[in-house]
Formats: structure tokens, C-alpha cells, sequence
């Protein structure tokens, strides 16, 4: 996609009311078609031997647990995670940035986090290590992203399933590297601002501190509660103990045990609503260099609900299943989940 393709535009009368014209992602790769997935057996960008139908990887996780980068003609093929430019972006970095002139610029990074060499999505969450190796690449390509002047956030984002907005089956992440702050997490920052005056203590930490009928597991590293406020039934948010603005410095230890929370909870999830599979987002809110107090985190949700006016409308949005009795429930089943995952625990 060209970079003249790329807009961004700002509502002049909401500002937290952004968003980026790519006109060129409607010609993306898909896999689903309508509602139904086609077929397991259909052709896969994303799987081992097609490498070649990818842009170069700019990151790859070798088997040897080294990494590499693939070249216009070479593709590193003995791999457990590959990362590279998304082929239809809605940021490039073949846009001119201004010093001092409008930060919403659609200058940026939009990148691919093939997770695992596995195309089906079951057989990846049977083991830990497949979250784990894509989370140490991923803070690898985090590192090397940041120090990029130009740009202020990276949001990390998975899309699993059709509703979910996946055009490809086979687990991946997205990356958005901007040169503005998102404004769902400006408000956050604001929020986060608000409760340190107020309170004197980061909200996040409080939630990990207190105990509550909200919370599903609770690990060395992490909580795991349902949403106080949900927009969706049985959303969920992961909070690090340790308070960080980012994941930069998150251990290999700690990244292990969210691997295998993120694993343990999509299974639950499935086993809960009774599917196979499930429609469900989750994304990474992290703040870097000059923001005030923040606590990051990971926010998931399953979608359950069709939002009508009401919720697209207003903001506001009705739920049908209280966060705390969708904790009893995720809770209950959880427990039968653990003891088929705790033997993938230890990568």
C-alpha cells in the first residue's frame, strides 16, 4: 500500500474520535468468507513452507532459540516465530514526520506476529511454550521499535475469529507503533493521573492488593479479574503484579506465567460457553517514554453480545451476565482446566 493511501483523520468536535483511511486493506489475504471459515486444508500465508508469500520477517525466532531476519532472497524457515510488515498497513514509515507539526501522522509501524509454526489454534494453546516464544519475540521487536524518535505508543492486539475481525485463522498478533497516544489510553492515563491524587495509589495495584469476588486466578505474576464495568460478558483483565508502564522489563519467568494464564483462560472461556471455538480480542495497553503513572495490562474480550445503538451510540453498554457470577463461573470450570495444562507449565 502506497503511503499516500494512508489518513489520518480526528473528529474536530471529539477528539478521542480517531482514525486512519487505509483504503488498500480491503484487498487483504482472507480466509473467512462471510461467517464460515472455508477449510483447514485452504492455502495459509502464515504456515511453515510459504514464507516467501510474506514480506521478509524482520524478526525470527529460530528453533535454536536465536534470532534472525529473512532478506529479499533469503527466508530463515527453521522458525517458531516470525515477524514482519503487515502487506496491507494502516501505518508506513514512508511518511514524512514533522518535528513540532501535528503528532496525528499515519507515520508508523503495522506489523504481523506469526505466533507459531501450528495453524490450528487448539493444538496451540495445548502448550505453554507457543505463547511464551512469541512474547519473547515480541518484546524483542517492542525494544527495537521504541527507539524509533517518531514514535509514542505500541499497542499489540490479537484478533481470533471472524467476529473478532481475523481475515486468517492461524494464530498471529498485530502490532500498531504510533506517534500519538491511542485515545482509549490517554483517557486511561488521565484515569490513572485522577486515582494518584485522589487516592494515592496506582488502581491496578489496588485490584491486585485487595481480594474480590471478581477474581478468576491469581498467579505469582498476575491477577486475573473479571471487569468491573464490562462491555461484554466474561471480560477479563490480566494486571502485573510488579508495576510497569510496559513490558519491557518483564522477566522470561513472568512472560511464562502469562503464557500459560492466556492459554489457561482461552480454554476456560471455551469450555464455559460451551464452544469449540470463540470470537475474542484481546490487546496490550503500555505507555513508553515521557507518560506519568501507568500500570500495564492486557484486556480480553469475548464477543458474546451484538452491540446495537444503544452501545455504538452512547458508549454505554448493557450486559446480561454480572462480572461477578461470570467469575464463579469462569472460577468453577478453571479448575478443571488446570489440571490438563499445569503439565505444559514449565517451558
Amino acid at each position: 500500500m502506497s503511503a499516500g493511501s494512508l489518513e489520518i483523520r480526528v473528529s474536530p468536535f471529539n477528539r478521542s474520535r480517531v482514525s486512519i483511511i487505509a483504503i488498500g486493506r480491503k484487498l487483504r489475504f482472507k480466509q473467512y468468507r462471510e461467517k464460515v471459515y472455508v477449510s483447514a486444508k485452504q492455502f495459509c500465508p502464515f504456515c511453515p513452507g510459504n514464507e516467501e508469500y510474506t514480506p521478509p520477517a524482520i524478526l525470527v525466532l529460530t528453533k535454536e532459540m536465536t534470532f534472525k531476519k529473512d532478506s529479499n532472497g533469503f527466508r530463515v524457515r527453521n522458525w517458531l516465530v516470525r515477524i514482519f510488515p503487515n502487506e496491507y498497513p494502516a501505518l508506513s514509515r514512508n511518511i514524512n514526520v514533522r518535528a513540532g507539526k501535528n503528532k496525528y501522522t499515519a507515520y508508523g509501524y503495522h506489523e504481523v506476529i506469526v505466533e507459531t509454526p501450528l495453524h490450528e489454534e487448539d493444538m496451540y494453546l495445548e502448550k505453554t511454550e507457543h505463547t511464551y516464544y512469541a512474547f519473547l519475540a515480541l518484546r524483542k521487536r517492542i525494544k527495537e521499535i521504541i527507539n524509533d524518535p517518531n514514535i509514542e505508543n505500541i499497542l499489540v492486539i490479537k484478533n481470533s475469529g471472524f467476529k473478532a475481525g481475523a481475515s486468517i485463522k492461524h494464530p498471529h498478533l498485530q502490532l500498531f507503533a504510533t506517534t500519538f497516544t491511542p485515545p482509549i489510553i490517554a483517557n486511561e492515563i488521565k484515569g490513572f493521573k485522577e486515582c494518584m491524587e485522589k487516592h494515592g495509589k496506582c488502581p491496578l495495584c489496588e485490584i491486585v492488593e485487595k481480594q474480590s469476588p471478581r477474581t478468576v486466578l491469581d498467579t505469582k505474576y498476575f491477577k486475573v479479574e473479571t471487569r468491573y464495568a464490562p462491555q461484554q460478558p466474561y471480560e477479563l483483565i490480566i494486571i502485573p503484579k510488579k508495576h510497569e508502564k510496559n513490558m519491557l522489563k518483564t522477566s522470561n519467568e513472568e512472560l511464562k506465567d502469562l503464557a500459560w494464564i492466556l492459554n489457561s483462560i482461552v480454554k476456560t472461556l471455551k469450555h464455559v460457553l460451551k464452544k469449540n471455538s470463540i470470537n475474542y480480542n484481546y490487546w496490550i495497553h503500555m505507555v513508553f517514554k515521557n507518560i506519568g503513572e501507568y500500570h500495564w495490562h492486557i484486556e480480553l474480550q469475548p464477543l458474546i453480545e451484538t452491540w446495537g445503538g444503544c452501545e455504538k451510540g452512547s458508549g454505554v453498554h448493557i450486559v446480561t451476565v454480572k462480572p461477578e457470577d461470570a467469575a464463579n463461573k469462569l472460577r468453577k470450570n478453571l479448575k478443571r482446566i488446570l489440571q490438563g495444562c499445569r503439565s505444559h507449565r514449565t517451558v
